[in-house]
């Protein structure tokens, strides 16, 4: 009970994005992949995640600035109990990029506090018939100590430290696999004050798994 608590006093207390069919957000891109993106609104530092009715042209960064125009149909995305989640009408499309103290400004407040456990409950996985609109399916996370990733075949894990435990979660980071396939790499170590964007997948089997999104170094 103690964790549900804590974790909806932290919801409540992070900045909304304004929502409406038509309005446009200009939004600072901390992961991104295929039809989907998370990103931190600048008109308001809230964290969100788009979902586009198709993936974008170009490649899409962390750090990149991107607008989207908001689209009132749901069905696009694949969670509707995410909090956070915004339809968009058309793809995300890269304005500009922003990189510095101005970058730092707008994650630092958002990032997930270290007395609760990620995304409010301790468990990797989550059944779909207990999520609620009230708990976050995102995070920015900055571990304990050092980041470990861990490439297997096709799979790729992320080891860090939180609440003086060491975690697994998949990793879902297809730039940094593809540049640890390239040099042969099995292990590599994240950069010192990386962070991590920890996400609820949708269901899958009727659970929602906890999964790290992106590595996001830091500028």
């Amino acid at each position: 009970m103690t964790s549900i608590v804590s974790d909806l006093r932290v919801l409540r207390d992070q900045p909304r994005a304004p929502l409406a069919v038509g309005i446009t957000l200009e939004l600072l891109v901390v992961a991104a992949g295929d039809a989907h993106c998370a990103g931190i609104d600048l008109a308001t530092g809230a964290l969100v995640r788009t979902w586009a009715p198709a993936a974008p042209e170009t490649r899409i960064r962390p750090y990149d600035v991107v607008q989207v125009t908001c689209d009132g149909d749901l069905e696009t995305v694949p969670d509707p109990t995410q909090p956070e989640a915004i339809a968009l009408a058309t793809p995300p499309e890269v304005v500009d990029r922003i990189t510095g103290r101005r970058c730092e400004r707008l994650i630092r407040p958002l990032l997930h506090p270290r007395n609760q456990p990620l995304l409010g409950v301790s468990a990797t996985a989550i059944p779909f018939w207990q999520r609620s609109g009230d708990h976050p399916s995102i995070a920015l996370v900055e571990p304990e100590g050092r980041i470990m990733m861990i490439r297997e075949g096709s799979f790729l894990a992320c080891r860090f430290q939180w609440q003086d435990h060491e975690r697994e979660l998949p990793c879902l980071d297809r730039a940094l696999a593809g540049h640890m396939d390239r040099h042969g790499r099995g292990r590599l170590a994240a950069g010192k004050g990386d962070r991590l964007v920890v996400s609820l997948t949708a269901p899958i089997d009727g659970r929602c798994h906890k999964v790290v999104e992106t590595v996001l170094r830091r500028h």
